[in-house]
């Protein structure tokens, strides 16, 4: 991939990042694949932990979104692997919930681009702050 693609495969994760974190709906038409494959694999339970497809993936994050008020990524740092299309990321959370309640996380992500899309994405999070959240529900 040339420098100049890595960097459009950059700004798309950063978009990915902000729409699956607080959608619209309507930002995911043409910046994910069809077929796309979501991994969540450090899900607790009653949280969905792959999402396979478009439709499925997007319904599933979104029904999150409104459970935000504001959800900020701090630390973004995103890496070329030497796979074309595929890149590490790390980054942490700021979250004030609709209900004013603080969250936040720290995560690495794998996620893999292909034709200005989306069609992979792994997220590996801490747990516990989930776990925590949903007990003060």
């Amino acid at each position: 991939m040339s420098e100049a693609g890595s960097t459009d495969a950059k700004a798309l994760i950063r978009h990915w990042m902000a729409i699956t974190a607080m959608g619209p709906a309507e930002a995911w038409d043409e910046r994910v694949s069809p077929d796309v494959v979501v991994r969540l694999p450090y899900a607790p339970p009653g949280v969905v932990p792959v999402m396979t497809g478009f439709d499925e993936a997007r319904d599933t994050l979104g029904h999150h979104w409104g459970t935000k008020r504001s959800f900020d990524w701090v630390d973004v740092e995103i890496r070329a692997t030497e796979e074309p299309g595929l890149f590490v990321t790390t980054a942490r959370s700021q979250v004030v919930m609709a209900n004013g309640d603080p969250y936040a996380n720290d995560y690495v992500m794998l996620t893999r681009v292909r034709d200005g899309q989306v069609v992979e994405h792994t997220e590996w999070f801490n747990p516990l702050p989930i776990v925590e959240l949903l007990a003060g529900r």
